[in-house]
């Protein structure tokens, strides 16, 4: 048996050498690495000394070090909650135990104080006092076969138990920290890749930035060797060119030049790489990972089904090709192409899959041991063409159309558009191939996603959170999202909601820990009772729908799932927004969420529109002004088609999908027709007489004689002009806000409930600053105020009388009680005051009531009224005012006095 340095290095030194390295300044960290490297260098010259045929590479502790980088090893399949589970098997822990507790909810702050969010902490803490205290210690070798054989039983679907019960009779508790933190390939030391690789050489990091290879950087750099070759060459692997994201907003300026472009389609696969040399086949995938031994493809053509088409296919005169592209699933019955977002991994199909493996190639890399790096891509594809030959469902060069000006290129992207395809990629014809670079290179790719206008955003409503790791320890960083079910009739609220997402990208840190402020009181550990979620991993916390929140979520598409009760969920969702100024009754529902779906299929993109030349040509301030300013009789061609009839007009967005509008009238300066063409280019339901089931009735002209009766109906939601103006401005086409308070000349008691929740009389908002706009609404809204208020006392009495059964207006019933409330925050203060009450800052004589949240607040209350004041004075619990307010009912105050 062969020596080697690995097998010379005990894993405790490591572990003793992390230990400082994670307690160490910044500064000092590097100096740490290198002299444990260099010891390791040492030592390797000496045992190269003793014994010529001695494996002295570092590459089995460079390895552990950086476990993210290794692309040898295959998958442990091996995340947090797994490993807590085998840990706490293997421990005999028992699942209801505190310390089995710990490891499953790690990320909880609550249940593991001293040690955070850590698991590898929470491991050490609950095993240093079980495990072996020995001196003798196992090798970076030993180490490292262990985690051979875990990863060997992740591919063969066996369980890891035994290995970890085997592990556990030897390792020491510091040595299973650190094992763990390299399972989970996260060692948390506060030192990047690039800075570790260049404490082992100075060109260590480039050289894996190229390759990915850790052993071929130990070799290349080993004992003695100052540099390296990056010359790319078959079975060694580079890091493929990338692509530069484009928006079809930019696209007119790629032909600023006349430059000429191949258009392909985006394949939405596994972006990967073959080679080839004399019959012998290799596939990498983008991330290096080698997938030539699994089912589906093969070293030889005997070996696999990908590789014998390819011998068959290949030109008789290829003896060396590296060919550039993307591995599809095609599905055999369907004879289509899947994706990414579809239950199946391409990289590991069997015989059984529905879907076997295609390889579309767009561009060669290589061909008989000639680089053709250098050569412009037109030539690159013509000797593409020639390699080899196509065949349907296994193997295909990617099919291209040249083009040189912006309407070429917005026929192409609006037909991938129509065929829900990921979006289209340009290449310039003479671009030169350059490994791992993205910027510069005169190749992108647009999607619609690129394009605020262009995709349905969706407002949804945080449901629940999930604590973060690392630097997000203590902070909610995921959010459950979801949708709202309306309820059967107007007069019943929201009763259920359904979860439909996580999301975490798209808010920054900053944000973030200002969203946890402001719902840290909010959050609670179980789930209420009308939310639904999801089948997998529940959040961490909970939050009552009426307490959260709207986020607005951006995602590439819609797929099929079973993880959540509606069947569906977004895929690559992102946070674009966050909607303090939306209600949290205003999420998006069940229904508008469904309407997105297409059709059958399991993917649907989340386009609304197609692109225009206005879209590549137009500076968006000018749509805005055609759209606002859109006629019967004025449709440019092109960006709309000509109005026939309604029927003709194209919807350009689904800001009012489902929405039934009732128009009555315009005004001077836009007529009732020009109103209802807008309303249906952004897929409204116009009708000419309002129902139970309009969702608002648009009035111009109050004075007419129409409008004066439906306003005097009370039965609608009757907006002005105003409201129409604003919603159907881009900026607002991204979800459909809700009225505001000066947008109504009329409002049913649904809407009213929702508005006196967020405004006051003034129609001051209760959760949005105010700015000079607002406070000169607001002032305005007093002066009307006053004027009508002006009626006497005595007349209002009469008129109560004479209007309402009881002599009580419901809509007034605290109008005689002077109220003082204890706690400023005390949220029936509002409804009170919406309904009559009059609020005094301090105690005086002219109080009745003073109203309190909580009944042990008694005890401060006798020490603030001075006995010469009002003597009956009434102590009431604040709940009062909240069931008077929900029935309109003035109640008995009996049952709620407190002294």
């Amino acid at each position: 048996m062969s020596v080697s340095l690995s097998s010379r290095i005990t894993f405790k030194k490591l572990c003793d050498v992390l230990e400082k390295v994670i307690k160490a300044r910044a500064s000092g960290k590097l100096e740490i690495l290198q002299e444990f490297i260099m010891q390791c260098q040492r030592e390797g010259v000496k045992l190269k000394e003793d014994n010529p045929d001695a494996d002295i590479s570092i590459f089995p502790v460079l390895r552990l070090l950086l476990p993210q980088c290794d692309r040898e090893r295959s998958s442990y399949n091996l995340k947090q909650k797994l490993l807590a589970n085998i840990y706490i098997r293997v421990l005999c822990l028992g699942k209801s135990s505190k310390d089995a507790q710990k490891l499953i909810n790690y990320r909880i702050p609550d249940l593991s104080k001293s040690e955070g969010s850590d698991i590898s902490e929470i491991v050490y803490s609950i095993v240093r006092k079980q495990l072996s205290h020995r001196k003798e210690s196992f090798t970076i070798d030993r180490i490292n076969i262990f985690l051979d054989d875990i990863s060997q039983a992740s591919k063969m679907n066996s369980s890891k138990d035994e290995l970890f019960k085997a592990l556990f009779r030897q390792i020491t508790a510091l040595e299973l920290k650190w094992l763990t933190r390299i399972i989970l390939k996260d060692l948390k030391l506060g030192v990047g890749t690039k800075r570790l690789l260049q404490v082992y050489h100075p060109e260590a990091y480039e050289c894996f930035d190229t390759t990915s290879d850790l052993r071929e950087i130990c070799d290349n750099l080993g004992q003695g060797k100052k540099k390296v070759n990056h010359n790319i060459q078959v079975f060694s692997f580079f890091k493929p060119m990338l692509l530069e994201r484009c928006a079809i907003e930019n696209a007119s300026k790629l032909f600023y030049n006349n430059d000429e472009y191949f258009v392909q389609m985006k394949f939405d696969g596994e972006r990967s790489q073959i080679h080839m040399k004399d019959g012998i086949f290799q596939y990498c995938t983008r991330q290096r990972f080698d997938i030539t031994n699994n089912w589906g493809y093969g070293k030889s053509n005997s070996d696999g089904f990908l590789t014998s088409t390819f011998s068959r296919r290949l030109n008789r005169q290829c003896k060396s090709i590296i060919l550039d592209g993307e591995l599809m699933g095609w599905h055999k019955q369907k004879k289509v192409f899947g994706s990414k977002g579809m239950n199946y991994d391409v990289k590991k199909l069997t015989a059984n899959s529905s879907y076997q493996p295609c390889f579309v190639a767009y561009d060669i890399i290589l061909y008989n041991d000639k680089l053709l790096v250098n050569l412009p891509y037109r030539e690159r594809l013509t000797i593409l063409n020639d390699a080899f030959q196509d065949e349907e469902g296994s193997l295909i060069k990617c099919q291209s159309t040249i083009i040189s000006n912006s309407k070429d290129l917005l026929d192409i992207f609006n037909k991938s558009l129509n065929n829900n395809e990921e979006g289209i990629v340009l290449k310039k014809s003479d671009f030169i191939y350059k490994p791992n670079v993205r910027e510069g290179t005169g190749c992108y790719k647009l999607k619609a996603e690129y394009s605020g206008n262009l995709v349905q955003d969706i407002d949804l409503i945080v449901l629940g959170g999930y604590y973060g790791e690392g630097k997000f320890s203590g902070l909610i960083k995921s959010f459950m999202m979801g949708v709202a079910k309306m309820p059967e009739n107007e007069e019943k609220e929201l009763t259920q909601f359904f979860s439909v997402v996580s999301v975490s990208n798209g808010i920054a840190m900053e944000k973030l820990k200002e969203l946890d402020s402001k719902l840290e009181r909010y959050w609670i550990k179980d789930c209420p009772n009308c939310v639904i979620g999801p089948k997998g991993q529940p959040p961490d916390l909970w939050i009552r729908p009426e307490h959260s929140l709207i986020l607005t979520l951006r995602a590439t598409e819609i797929v099929k799932t079973n993880d959540y009760p509606i069947g569906y969920t977004l895929r690559f969702p992102r946070v674009i927004q966050i909607r303090e100024d939306k209600p949290w009754d205003s999420a998006c529902t069940v229904t508008e969420f469904l309407s997105l779906i297409k059709n059958e299929e399991i993917i649907h993109k989340l386009t609304k529109r197609q692109a225009t030349l206005n879209d590549v040509e137009t500076p968006t301030i000018k749509i805005k002004k055609r759209i606002s300013k859109l006629t019967s009789s004025k449709f440019e061609e092109g960006f709309y088609n000509t109005k026939q009839s309604n029927t003709n007009l194209v919807p350009i967005t689904r800001l009012l999908y489902g929405k039934e509008i009732c128009v009555i009238n315009g005004n001077n300066e836009i007529s009732k027709e020009e109103i209802e063409d807008t309303l249906l280019l952004h897929n409204a339901k116009v009708v000419q007489n309002p129902s139970k089931e309009t969702y608002c009735v648009i009035v111009g002209n109050d004075k007419k004689a129409k409008a004066r009766n439906i306003i005097q109906s009370k039965k609608y939601d009757i907006v002005t002009i105003d409201w129409y103006k604003r919603i159907i401005k881009e900026e607002n086409w991204g979800a459909l806000e809700s009225f505001f308070p000066w947008d109504l000349l009329c409002v049913r008691d649904s809407t009213k409930r929702s508005l006196i929740e967020k405004y006051d009389d003034y129609y001051d908002s209760y959760t949005t600053d105010a700015n000079e706009e607002s406070l000169q609404r607001s002032l305005k809204q007093m002066e009307y105020t006053i004027k009508d208020g002006e009626v006497a006392f005595t007349e209002e009495q009469e008129m109560d009388k004479e209007l309402f059964e009881n002599g009580i207006s419901p809509f007034s019933i605290f109008k005689q009680i002077i109220g003082y409330f204890k706690k400023c925050s005390d949220p029936t203060k509002f409804k009170f005051r919406f309904m009559g009450g009059t609020i005094k800052e301090d105690i005086d004589e002219y109080v009745n009531y003073i109203f309190i949240e909580d009944n042990s607040l008694m005890s401060t209350i006798s020490s603030e009224v001075d006995e010469t004041i009002n003597r009956s004075m009434k102590v009431i619990n604040s709940k009062w005012i909240k069931d008077c307010f929900r029935d309109q009912k003035f109640y008995s105050i009996d049952e709620y006095i407190i002294g």
